[in-house]
């Protein structure tokens, strides 16, 4: 049996929150590639891949997590 309770929302609320941290922070390090390899100091792009990765990894966190949280809080309006 399922047991849903508030502070697991809570806690599926703050990973999400911590998903879209990573993704906007993301966009800095992706930014920085672009830089690095329009001035010649990453020719290989790898900073620019890594901040897409991370990029990605971020949204797709925020999207799993948000969900969990919203099938808890779902639960929890309907069973009160």
């Amino acid at each position: 049996m399922k047991q849903y309770t508030w502070p697991k929302a809570y806690a599926y609320i703050g990973l999400t929150v911590m998903g879209l941290v990573l993704s906007y922070y993301s966009t800095s390090i992706a930014t920085a590639g672009i830089a690095g390899r329009a001035l010649g100091t990453d020719p290989s792009g790898g900073v620019l891949t890594l901040g897409t990765a991370f990029i990605i990894v971020g949204l797709a966190m925020a999207a799993v997590f948000a969900y969990l949280a919203l099938l808890q809080i779902r639960a929890l309006t309907r069973k009160a």
